[in-house]
């Protein structure tokens, strides 16, 4: 009987583990065996065990909470107690019934016996939490009766304990904030982020941890400007008397790192003094020499100067203070050998000793000085010479000067007004009704020269009728009423070449102006001027003068005087994009300049007509000769020589004749061609006496000008000097 308790104890406690294992999260590992309830006939021995879940997790304690196991099966023998009942296992019902059965309201629920058990419940435990919402529990056994199978009800009973003790709420964190920005922007900076602390409530714990935190940002290296260092000493005084400056320098210690240069300056300079300076006499310069005490037979004259300082200490001036010289040392003039008083057109000429000149006003129809000389004859008698003119100019021709004068300092200043066309046009009238006084001349040359440069302005381009009237104005200074005029304007000095210096600017300015392939041809009763504008590349001959051109007078169309430029006489290779790419040959003829300004002596003679050749930009050199064939302007004269002008004779100021660069070549007695290798004023020089020979030293001795040099186009002129008279 007893050992079929023991089994189905057995099998009940193995049914319970199997459900156990399946759900056995929470219990402890088993306790000791107790004691066997009986020492004889057969007992039972238990072992318990603990839920160790929480209340809210008690559902894993499925199972029970004791097993017992039989003990002491040997058969008493009168001495050992039976048991009038058996003990059975304590157990415990899962989550789920003891949630059915718990008490509604958390009310304890009044303790009951089994009927068939008997068993009392155990005290309640200690409760689950101390505070807030936990749970204790209270368990009875199961004790089986002899004819009992299964106690009814529950082993075990829970309820809520300890609901209205509040528990303490700990301190909680919130999130980061962002992080800051850098606090600089360069060098060593920081950035830094806080966070919130949620106060703890009820006794809780404060927050654990820092609020801030903080890291380094932007190590980059920042821009240092330049510091200055100091300043040096003071320098010495620069000068050693008198005021000088003394000076002082520092420098600049960096930038480094992009930053700024030293501000101020580097150099002070502060003005010094060290006493005045010995300053030494200085003379000034010396006074005019006083007149002579004597007009003739030798006399005396002083003149002196005056010293200044010496000061501080300087020296006194060196040398004289007066200086005495010897004057008027002629013999004084016998009275054969003054000129006396004289009324010559209409002008009353005072006497004046033999070699001197004398001056008075020119007529009221102009302005200026006549000049007349006194000079002795080859006997030793004085004499009056003619007068000079040549330091008067009409009042018609002064009218003009001033007038272009005036246009000209506009047209430097930008601004050229009206009315320069009416001053050519006013010129050209005035000379073709001819000059008064040699002066006039130079008044024209003057005008043309002036309006010349007028023309050259980019801004102001001359009308045809300015050019016309310009040519005719040049051939009007050379008409044969005149040519006495211009021998007296010699006496001032080469202005003939001047004024064919001026004609070379003209074509020059004209030629620059012109298109290509287009030509300016000019005829008047005194010359002939062409100007030709080619192409370095393509260019044809050039033939001169144009018989054929409408308008060609006389003189021009009968004339046997010409000259051929061929198409090769420039040096090729130059690209057609050169700025030299075209050129402009100018060549003028001359109608009656030879007679006009000729003299014959010394046998010598120049017998033709003047003809100048140019050519802008001038060449360096020229591949074929320039040909001119000249007519003779006397018949049956020898040893005809092709003569051309150079300035580039160091040995005068004016230049000189040169046979060099041409060769002559006798066609007849009536021409002569001369084959030149250059560009000049080319002309023929006719020797009356074969003996003579055509050194520098031996020509002429009135010396024939003809301007027109190798460089430039300057039309021939031949100045005569009377070396006897003007000295």
């Amino acid at each position: 009987m007893l050992t079929d308790l023991i089994q189905k104890v057995h099998s009940l406690v193995t049914l319970e583990c199997s459900a156990a294992v399946c759900v056995s999260g929470g219990w402890s590992v088993w306790g000791q065996w107790r004691r066997c309830s009986s020492e004889c006939g057969g007992g039972i021995q238990t072992r318990a065990r603990t839920c160790q879940s929480p209340a809210e997790e008690s559902y894993l304690c499925e199972g029970v909470l004791e097993e017992g196991r039989p003990c002491n099966a040997q058969p008493c023998s009168g001495k050992g107690l039976h048991l009038s009942r058996s003990q059975s296992l304590r157990s415990v019902d899962s989550r789920k019934r003891d949630d059915v059965d718990k008490p509604r309201g958390g009310q304890q629920s009044p303790q009951t016996v089994d009927s068939a058990s008997g068993e009392e419940w155990s005290a309640w435990s200690v409760c689950s939490a101390t505070c807030g919402e936990g749970w204790q529990s209270r368990t009875r056994l199961c004790v089986y009766g002899s004819y009992s199978t299964q106690c009814s009800g529950k082993l075990r009973e829970q309820r809520a304990c300890n609901n209205s003790a509040v528990c303490p709420v700990h301190g909680a964190w919130d999130e980061w904030s962002p992080w800051s920005l850098c606090s600089s922007t360069c060098g060593r900076g920081y950035r830094s982020r806080t966070r919130t602390c949620a106060p703890p409530q009820f006794g809780g714990d404060a927050c654990d941890g820092p609020e801030k935190q903080t890291k380094f940002c932007n190590i980059a290296v920042c821009p240092v400007d330049g510091v200055w260092n100091e300043w040096s000493n003071w320098s010495s005084c620069s000068a050693s008397c008198s005021n000088g400056t003394t000076q002082r320098t520092r420098e600049c210690n960096g930038p480094s790192y992009g930053g700024s240069e030293c501000r101020g300056e580097w150099l002070e300079t502060v003005d010094c003094f060290l006493g005045e300076c010995p300053v030494d006499g200085k003379w000034q310069p010396w006074s005019l020499w006083s007149g002579c005490s004597k007009t003739c037979g030798g006399g005396s004259q002083q003149r002196n100067r005056i010293c200044y300082g010496p000061f501080f200490e300087g020296q006194s001036c060196p040398g004289e203070r007066e200086e005495v010289r010897h004057c008027n040392e002629k013999r004084c003039p016998e009275p054969h050998e003054i000129c006396g008083e004289d009324n010559f057109s209409n002008v009353i000429w005072k006497m004046t000793p033999a070699g001197d000149t004398t001056a008075v006003r020119c007529p009221p129809n102009a302005m200026g000085l006549i000049l007349r000389r006194c000079s002795l004859d080859e006997e030793g008698v004085a004499y009056w010479e003619n007068p000079t003119y040549m330091k008067c100019i009409s009042n018609d021709y002064r009218s003009i000067q001033t007038l272009t004068r005036e246009h000209l300092s506009k047209a430097q200043r930008g601004l050229v007004g009206d009315g320069v066309s009416e001053v050519m046009t006013k010129l050209r009238v005035t000379s073709s009704d001819g000059t008064s006084y040699s002066g006039d001349l130079l008044a024209i040359v003057d005008v043309l020269k002036n309006m010349t440069e007028i023309f050259r302005r980019a801004y102001y381009s001359p009308s045809s009728t300015d050019m016309r009237n310009f040519v005719q104005s040049v051939s009007n200074l050379l008409m044969e009423e005149n040519r006495d005029r211009w021998e007296e304007a010699q006496l001032l000095g080469p202005n003939i070449k001047e004024l064919f210096r001026l004609v070379e600017d003209f074509v020059d300015v004209i030629g620059l102006r012109m298109k290509d392939f287009q030509d300016m041809y000019e005829v008047t009763d005194n010359l002939v001027l062409s100007v030709h504008k080619r192409p370095v590349v393509g260019q044809a001959d050039i033939s001169f003068p144009m018989k054929g051109w409408r308008g060609m007078v006389d003189w021009a169309r009968s004339s046997e005087d010409r000259v051929i430029i061929p198409k090769n006489i420039l040096s090729t290779g130059k690209p057609e994009s050169d700025e030299s790419s075209t050129f402009v040959t100018g060549i003028v003829l001359y109608r009656n300049l030879g007679s006009i300004l000729t003299l014959q002596r010394n046998t010598t003679v120049l017998n033709s007509k003047v003809l100048s050749v140019t050519i802008k930009p001038t060449p360096a050199s020229l591949s074929a000769p320039v040909v001119v064939e000249f007519s003779h302007l006397y018949n049956g004269t020898t040893n005809q020589t092709c003569i051309s002008w150079d300035e580039s004779d160091s040995s005068s100021l004016l230049g000189s004749w040169s046979a060099r660069g041409c060769k002559a070549v006798l066609v007849d007695s009536f021409r002569t061609k001369c084959v030149c290798d250059r560009l000049s004023t080319f002309a023929i020089l006719a020797r009356l006496n074969p003996e003579m020979n055509m050194d520098k030293t031996q020509l002429p001795s009135v010396t024939l000008i003809v301007g027109c040099g190798v460089s430039s186009l300057t039309l021939l002129l031949l100045i005569i000097i009377y070396v006897s008279v003007w000295r």
